[in-house]
């Protein structure tokens, strides 16, 4: 089925596959499938919808509605939403049903989902079971982190994206079961790494790019097995202390020709075209241990998805972004996870939830509800209202025929009711808009997003040697040498980079984060041919890169 984007206009394709899909996860009530449509915007234009519903890293103080105490929130204090400070919002001091009322068939269902949105309290920041995690958004199941986003089963940890079971890590995307790294991205297994990437088992080394189970090396790419390697050179055991001796990390000398040289060599090796490993019939890029999973990026552990992002251990999804965990039978949702089943059109649902629809902040256990928000533990709900069995099952289709006689049934949120301004979403990082060009399309715009750097005299960081830094700095505020962002050093930071001799960041957390997220391949495809055997590819690395891409076949036979 050939279609035409409503946003955007670009023509794209709604496969059999899709389609096939598409009645797959449509929903049944009563014993009745209601048939989802097929989707009216082209993939990217859906997950820019989806995304402009998710917000990371624009993080405000705030009042808590339910104690009055000072909260870090995902909602601006000048919104019209009431926000709990997690410990108050999972507490039993409140009900979610007292805001429930009845389905109004006169007026369009998202009016009416936008109105329960303001009256019902939120979460503050996105989070679970954490302790001492104050200062963390999208994260659970943590202990001592800081600003750790989109985390899960992490301790003693700062600044990380996406990462999973680490142990003293900081300034890592993407790394899983991991201690001691820095600066390391999509690195699974490993010790000591720092300045590495696309890295396996490897420990007590820097600047190391796509190596497996190497040990003590220094400024290495496409190395197997190996230890004592200087710039893919073999040295014996003392020659390689001897060299390691001469490098010092505070040097900013030091670090700027070591980092030139490994890009030398990054760019001399080859890489294969698509990244990800035992898979079986996928396509995207950064794919693990999954099969069938068409169009997907960075998942882990999947089956049978299409265009899914940054979901692990799910099967029989489709446009669906982040999380996962046991998820079966999810679209068009963002934010959901850990044992879901059958939920469509859903926002930040989690624990054990199942036969959801358009429902948002839905968690632990709820299930068989539409248009609710905030609900724990709750069952045969709509707008939060509670229903008999056999009264829910007879009403939902009504309120399914009205929605598809409003245009509403099949389509996502709005982006113009998102709680959030398009510049504080994770849209924002995927698809860059002007004020100008967002309020065109009437999506609301922030001014000034939020410092948390304080008021007072901003200083250019101090360099030298880490153990010359004094215990003050931690109460001074600099600016990002890139973008004059102030920032400042914590308490628990600066014991990081003494422990492990590292020099202070000149950079803000967020730009850090962005430029480790510019190093990694783009979520978009290219037809290519590999440059030994010629066999037609399909990678995410562009035509116009410089390096040497190979078939997953040609790859093996020069690297092991």
């Amino acid at each position: 089925m050939n279609k035409t984007c409503r946003q955007c206009a670009a023509p794209f394709t709604v496969g059999q596959d899709d389609l096939a899909m598409l009645s797959k996860l449509s929903p049944q009530i009563g014993g009745n499938v209601y048939q989802l449509p097929a989707p009216a915007l082209c993939p990217d234009c859906r997950l820019q919808r989806r995304l402009a519903w998710r917000n990371e890293r624009a993080l405000y103080f705030r009042n808590c509605d339910s104690t009055g105490n000072r909260i870090l929130s995902i909602f601006a204090p000048d919104g019209p939403y009431k926000v709990f400070h997690h410990e108050a919002w999972y507490g039993d001091g409140w009900n979610a049903l007292d805001c429930g009322r009845p389905f109004d068939f006169s007026r369009p269902f998202f009016d009416q989902f936008m109105d329960l949105m303001e009256a019902v309290p939120l979460l503050a920041l996105n989070i679970i079971s954490v302790q001492n995690c104050e200062y963390v958004n999208e994260c659970g199941w943590s202990k001592n982190c800081y600003l750790t986003i989109e985390a899960d089963q992490n301790e003693d940890s700062m600044y990380g994206y996406r990462v999973f079971f680490v142990k003293n890590c900081v300034d890592c995307t993407e790394v899983v079961r991991s201690q001691q790294c820095y600066e390391c991205m999509d690195c699974e297994n490993c010790f000591n790494l720092r300045w590495s990437q696309l890295c396996k088992q490897c420990s007590d080394s820097s600047f190391l790019f796509d190596c497996r189970g190497c040990a003590n090396c220094f400024g290495c790419a496409g190395l197997r097995q190996k230890k004592h390697c200087l710039f893919n050179a073999q040295l014996t055991e003392e020659k390689f202390k001897f060299h390691m001796k001469t490098f010092d990390p505070c040097n900013p000398s030091h670090l700027k020709a070591a980092l030139e040289q490994f890009e030398k060599i990054k760019f001399s090796v080859p890489r294969k075209a698509f990244v990800g490993e035992q898979n079986d019939n996928v396509s995207g890029g950064y794919i693990f241990q999954s099969k069938n999973a068409h169009d997907c990026f960075n998942i882990r552990g999947c089956r049978d998805c299409r265009y899914v992002d940054y979901i692990r251990d799910s099967r029989d999804c489709m446009d669906y972004f982040v999380w996962g965990d046991k998820a079966e039978q999810v679209y068009e949702a963002e934010s959901c996870g850990h044992n879901v089943q059958n939920i469509r059109f859903c926002c930040t649902c989690l624990e054990n939830v199942h036969d959801l629809l358009y429902c948002y902040l839905c968690a632990l256990g709820t299930n068989n509800c539409l248009g609710c928000v905030g609900l724990k533990r709750q069952k045969h709900c709509i707008l939060n209202r509670q229903y008999a069995k056999e009264e829910y099952e007879a009403l939902v289709p009504k309120i399914i025929k009205h929605m598809q006689n409003s245009g509403e049934w099949g389509e996502f949120y709005p982006v113009n009711n998102s709680p959030f301004a398009y510049n504080e979403t994770t849209a924002q990082d995927y698809f860059p808009m002007t004020q100008e060009q967002a309020t065109a399309l009437q999506w609301r715009w922030k001014e000034k997003l939020p410092s948390h750097a304080g008021t007072g005299k901003v200083e250019p960081v101090p360099h030298g040697d880490i153990a010359n830094i004094s215990d003050d700095v931690t109460k001074k505020i600099f600016a990002c040498e890139a973008t004059g962002k102030s920032f400042r050093v914590t308490v628990q930071e600066l014991r990081f980079y003494r422990d492990n001799r590292l020099p202070l960041p000149r950079f803000h957390p967020d730009e850090r984060h962005k430029r480790r997220m510019t190093m990694r391949n783009p979520r978009k495809l290219w037809d290519r041919t590999c440059a030994t055997c010629r066999t037609k590819i399909r990678t995410s690395y562009a035509p116009e890169r410089p390096e040497k891409i190979l078939c997953e076949e040609c790859y093996l036979k020069e690297v092991y």
